[in-house]
């Protein structure tokens, strides 16, 4: 494994984690250069690794949310493993876990303890609904920290019932949030030590998935409170703006058009060439439009129909309407601004080879991450 670079070089944590949540904060950390020490159960090694997809029964969710990490075997169940794990923890700075709370202190290995032997230490716990309250020991996984947390009941159509969104967005909020709590610790950490003369004192951290999706729900909660507002689903369109939608276009693919705003929609028309629509009474304002919503999203998609998305895109450009093409894996991988931003990197995985796949986010300037080596 090369030497590590990046921002958090120097950091040392340990990854007791399995899935998503817990262990994708450590993987980005491990891409802005900390050293990120993964921990398994002998014979069977982490739950990622038996899903697919496979090549060769090897999992790609595994090859790409666990880059750039050293892994071990130890089974914290049992007094070995937890004795192991005790040595370890001296010379960490952070560890991070997602089971069940109390988990950890039924092995003898709750914060106290390890704090014992590590003061500095941070400690992350991630959890579907926290370690406190009366949810606490019920078991989940991301779908249900989206339905806690108000993101399901929104997310679909007004006649239907609640869709998943597309990725484990609990588990990848989660970890983001986790990620910037280990930063914050680590920094407050040592700022104390430094204006105090102190040794330095660690802490530990409560995240659930739930509250991860609860924080960014909006104004949904706010609209509640003051206005006994209940937000429901809406699809694609919107009540107060039109035209809006994701269109479908001639060769199978879909657009979303961003021009419902008084500055935007006459860029839409004349990209169009409908500037008698500017005059139309039923389309002279946003609220306007909004009320007629029916009518002017059927013109846009009329006019998408007619085109393929490329044709779209070109015409849009070069009327500065914001657009976006609904981009499947495939059109990633061929689209020349992702290239030119190498936002994919081919990681030489130790057991497959060469597999392209995200690169390190954020950038920075004057010291940039990297991926260090394969899962």
């Amino acid at each position: 494994m090369r030497p590590p670079t990046g921002p958090l070089a120097g950091i040392r944590l340990l990854d007791l984690g399995t899935r998503v949540a817990a262990p994708f904060a450590a993987t980005l950390l491990a891409d802005l250069g900390a050293d990120v020490i993964k921990v398994e159960l002998p014979g069977k090694g982490d739950f990622l690794r038996s899903i697919g997809p496979f090549v060769d029964g090897y999992s790609l969710f595994w090859a790409v949310e666990n880059r750039g990490k050293k892994s071990i075997t130890c089974d914290l169940r049992k007094a070995v493993g937890q004795a192991l794990l005790k040595r370890l923890v001296p010379l960490v700075d952070v560890v991070v876990e997602n089971f069940q709370p109390g988990t950890l202190e039924s092995w003898g290995l709750g914060y106290d303890t390890l704090a014992a032997l590590n003061p500095g230490l941070v400690l992350t716990r991630v959890s579907v609904y926290g370690q406190t309250g009366p949810y606490r020991d019920r078991p989940g996984l991301d779908r249900n920290g989206i339905a806690a947390g108000g993101l399901l009941y929104v997310t679909g159509y007004p006649d239907r019932p609640p869709v998943r969104p597309g990725v484990v967005i609990a588990d990848y909020l989660t970890g983001v949030f986790n990620a910037l709590a280990i930063v914050s610790a680590l920094w407050e950490r040592d700022r104390r030590a430094r204006e105090t003369g102190e040794p330095t004192r660690g802490q530990w951290v409560d995240l659930s998935l739930y509250e991860s999706v609860l924080r960014v729900m909006e104004h949904t909660l706010a609209a509640y409170d003051r206005l006994g507002l209940v937000r429901e689903r809406e699809g694609n369109r919107l009540a107060n703006s039109a035209p809006l939608d994701n269109w479908p276009t001639r060769d199978g693919k879909y657009v979303c058009i961003i021009a419902a705003g008084d500055g935007l929609f006459p860029r839409l028309v004349r990209a169009m060439g409908r500037e008698e629509l500017l005059a139309d009474p039923r389309f002279t304002t946003l609220a306007l439009r909004a009320e007629h919503g029916e009518a002017i999203n059927a013109i846009v998609a009329e006019w998408c129909r007619a085109r393929t998305a490329s044709e779209i895109a070109d015409i849009l450009e070069r009327h500065e309407v914001p657009f976006g093409v609904a981009y499947s894996a495939a059109d990633i991988f061929a689209d020349p601004h992702i290239a030119a931003r190498e936002n994919l990197v081919a990681v030489d995985d130790p057991v497959i080879g060469p597999v392209r796949m995200q690169s390190v986010y954020p950038r920075f300037s004057r010291t940039p991450g990297a991926i260090r080596d394969g899962a």
